[in-house]
């Protein structure tokens, strides 16, 4: 298997990570819309949030795999990251999401000393569930209803990590 690198977005990887997303069954997965086109994520890249963190795996120079983090701001949930991802189709079981994840993972204890991180995820994707538990996190609930796509509404599992720091 080739190596995979986990870096930074950069808006010239716009093209990579449209064809992410314009695959139906997994876009389907995600809260992401369908046929966005390559200038909406290039335009994303080169214009994000400075409180969020983005992370991308390459294999081979193409772009395979997104992460986003969304930092929460408000002073008393400072400690909290929420986060998505998606790996393209042609990668899945290949060890994408876990590289995301360990990298995300490493970020968020040592370097973002975030207590706690949460997850939706559509309550089908068993894969992607089993992926989140490998890494410590739990289910929380069950939001009915709450993901609409393919023309019918969805449930998602609330999923979060916590991390007890040193001295609490």
């Amino acid at each position: 298997m080739s190596k995979i690198i986990i870096r930074r977005p950069e808006a010239e990887d716009g093209d990579d990570i449209a064809a992410i997303y314009a695959v139906e069954e997994v876009v389907g997965f995600t809260a992401q819309l369908p046929y966005r086109d390559v200038q909406f994520w290039r335009d994303f890249y080169r214009t994000r949030d400075p409180e969020g963190m983005e992370l991308v795996a390459e294999i081979n120079d193409r772009v395979v795999g997104h992460l986003g983090m969304i930092l929460n701001r408000a002073p008393r949930r400072k400690h909290v990251g929420s986060f998505g991802l998606c790996v393209h189709a042609d990668f899945h079981g290949q060890g994408v999401g876990r590289a995301l994840m360990a990298e995300m993972i490493n970020l968020a204890d040592n370097w973002l000393n975030l207590v706690r991180l949460e997850l939706s995820v559509a309550s089908e994707n068993s894969r992607a569930i089993a992926l989140y538990r490998s890494f410590g996190f739990e289910t929380e609930g069950e939001f009915k209803m709450d993901l609409f796509r393919n023309g019918r509404y969805g449930n998602t599992t609330q999923m979060a990590r916590l991390r007890v720091p040193v001295g609490s």
